[in-house]
């Protein structure tokens, strides 16, 4: 379709193809700013900022219908969920699922990231009846990078280290990350720790957005 031929695919937009190296945090924000530009399926929504001033970002992704009565399906899990009176429901819209994706926790797993992309340009992929088909009653949140100033640690050092020639041998320099590495945030607090005590600038302002929407799955992808 005419829209489809709008969306770049991650190795089209990239300066290299999606698995070739790490895509530079910006880069990603990038893809992610793109694609919503160019899609009805799609919309971008930035819920707060990292101690090193890097977005945090959201993707909400389901059919145009869907984006069109977002709101309506926001409120509608609220009231079932109990969080909302009943008479904020909207009882022309069905059982809508809420699925919410968080990638690269831990920052050097940076594998979860750079998929993202991948994710996003799939969903919003109109060629695709089975996508198309799954999203007539799901809402996909997509967190393209849950720990944005450790994956940017990491993916920076391993550009300037890796060679042309990668080599999978443990002992050689790309595969030996110096302290404190990307696993951790500005603070070096491990975010994947602290869903529960929300100590750090990242969860508290992901939680916020977390209790607005109250998704049905939630998958942390490293």
């Amino acid at each position: 379709t005419a829209l489809s031929a709008q969306l770049p695919t991650p190795s089209e937009f990239l300066p290299h193809d999606l698995g070739e190296t790490f895509t530079p945090h910006h880069m990603l924000v990038d893809y992610f700013e793109t694609v919503a530009g160019a899609s009805p399926r799609v919309k971008l929504e930035e819920y707060g900022r990292t101690n090193e001033a890097r977005p945090l970002m959201l993707a909400f992704v389901s059919t145009t219908e869907n984006m069109n009565r977002l709101e309506a399906i926001r409120k509608n899990n609220l009231v079932k969920a109990g969080l909302l009176p009943p008479g904020e429901a909207d009882a022309s819209i069905g059982d809508i699922a809420i699925v919410w994706l968080s990638f690269s926790v831990h920052g050097n797993e940076a594998a979860g990231s750079e998929a993202s992309m991948g994710v996003l340009y799939d969903l919003a992929n109109t060629n695709d009846a089975r996508i198309s088909a799954w999203l007539e009653n799901t809402v996909v949140v997509i967190d393209p990078s849950v720990n944005p100033d450790g994956y940017n640690r990491y993916t920076n050092w391993y550009r300037q280290t890796a060679t042309k020639r990668l080599d999978p041998n443990p002992a050689t320099r790309e595969h030996n990350e110096p302290w404190p590495g990307g696993r951790v945030n500005h603070y070096l607090f491990d975010l994947n720790r602290d869903w529960a005590w929300q100590t750090q600038i990242e969860s508290r302002q992901r939680m916020v957005k977390y209790k607005e929407w109250m998704p049905h799955v939630h998958a942390d992808l490293h």
